[in-house]
């Protein structure tokens, strides 16, 4: 017997099966939370691999409530994620998609692990075929990854023009790096139009610098005569009269067709259409130029159907265009040389065109020809600022037609253009 104070008297085995009973009650619920723990453990594994099925869906356990209810939380937070993720790639694809340049994510080893459709249609190469090679491989240009390889071992930003690709086009390129080890982005600016319209402004304004400076120098001649001189006689003051009327008119003819274009360009010109035959206007074009083919000896054909179908245009551009294709080709005739115009229906359209038996066109202009103030012949001192066959191309555009030019060099040029045929004497698009 031993005595516990506040208890009394208590035998030894009493004490003994006292402890014994809260040992196994302990024991027990050790062995009842190591279970749960474990039981927890292989749902929160299964839930893990779960997230690599493609339906999410996870396998059957023995779970309490609350290992239920932690389960079904982390698996919606896991499909937000994953849903924002989607989402976000998607973005990134849409607006990468509509970039107009070209962009590559380039790894650490400079192989590649996104690029965009730009770059992949400038290519004409699969993404399959790119993604996990490496720059060099897809692009064969040296200069562009010795770029990247410079951005990616100094950790700065790298830019330079080069010319690469098919073609060899100018494209701007600069290589951000992302971050030590991290890759690097490399964006492909094509430069060649802007290259190309540089080259045009240059031309356009040595032209009209050149065209302006003529009629100047021959104005400022004539009016220094006439200052020096009082006592000239009345035939010489006629002629040197007439010179300078010539010379004003060639300048603000130059200055009109250069706010004509100006117009034509910017989308301000309005067509006044109406149905009507081609063949009077070619017969009135011919008309207005028939004295200048005159002096220089041509023979002008004209060759024109009388049933041509009507085609619905501006009468008084559709001149235009005929008075400078004709202008033209009377300009680079030689003397004695013949000139044949002519039309017929082809194709939807009407065709007209224009041969002449002049100096050809080199293969290599025949493309600029109808740029402004190009001029394709520069072995001769003709006149004229080349802003005819520029005007003639987009009154011809705006009609819905198309224009070009054949040659052979040493057997004349031919220019012809095309204007649809709308049913029903309406313009083409408006027919019921």
């Amino acid at each position: 017997m031993v005595t516990i104070l506040g208890i009394g008297d208590v035998s030894v085995t009493s004490v003994a099966l006292g402890i014994l009973a809260g040992a196994i009650v302990a024991a027990v619920s050790w062995w009842r939370m190591r279970r749960r723990a474990n039981s927890s453990a292989a749902a929160l594994r299964a839930a893990v691999a779960s997230l690599d099925d493609p339906k999410g869906e996870i396998a059957p356990l023995n779970l309490t409530a609350a290992d239920r209810v932690v389960l079904e939380a982390l698996a919606g937070v896991t499909h937000a994620l994953q849903s924002r993720v989607a989402r976000l790639r998607n973005e990134r694809d849409v607006v990468l998609s509509r970039v107009g340049d070209g962009v590559i994510v380039t790894d650490a080893h400079g192989v590649i692990v996104l690029i965009n459709r730009t770059q992949l249609d400038r290519l004409d190469l699969t993404e399959e075929r790119v993604v996990g090679r490496s720059l060099i491989e897809v692009l064969h240009d040296h200069e562009v990854d010795e770029l990247v390889r410079r951005s990616l071992s100094s950790g700065e930003e790298q830019r330079a023009r080069v010319e690469t690709g098919p073609g060899r086009r100018l494209m701007q390129v600069r290589a951000t790096p992302l971050g030590r080890g991290a890759g690097c982005v490399v964006v492909l600016q094509d430069r060649t139009e802007i290259r190309r319209l540089e080259r045009v402004r240059r031309e356009f304004v040595a032209n009209i610098s050149h065209e302006l400076r003529t009629p100047l120098a021959t104005l400022k001649l004539l009016s220094e005569t006439l200052l020096l001189d009082d006592s000239i006689d009345p035939a010489v003051l006629k002629d040197y009269l007439g010179r300078i009327e010539v010379e004003v008119d060639r300048l603000a003819q130059m200055v009109d067709e250069l706010g004509e274009l100006s117009l034509i360009e910017t989308g301000q010109i309005t067509l006044q259409r109406v149905p009507l035959c081609v063949g009077p206007l070619i017969h009135d074009a011919v008309e207005r130029l028939d004295a200048q083919a005159a002096r220089s000896g041509l023979k002008v054909v004209v060759d024109v159907p009388n049933d041509l179908p009507d085609v619905y245009v501006d009468e008084r551009r559709l001149e235009q265009v005929l008075v400078n294709l004709l202008h033209n080709a009377i300009k680079f005739t030689p003397d004695g040389g013949p000139l044949r115009i002519f039309a017929v229906e082809a194709d939807g359209a009407v065709r007209v065109s224009i041969r002449d038996s002049g100096v050809g066109i080199a293969e290599e202009d025949l493309e600029r020809i109808f740029e402004r103030c190009y001029k394709y012949d520069r072995s001769r001192s003709s006149t004229g600022e080349g802003l005819g066959l520029a005007i003639a191309r987009h009154m011809v555009e705006l009609h819905g037609g198309r224009i070009w030019a054949e040659s052979v060099e040493g057997r004349g040029s031919t220019f012809s253009f095309t204007l649809p045929i709308a049913a029903g004497g309406q313009p083409p698009g408006t027919q019921s």
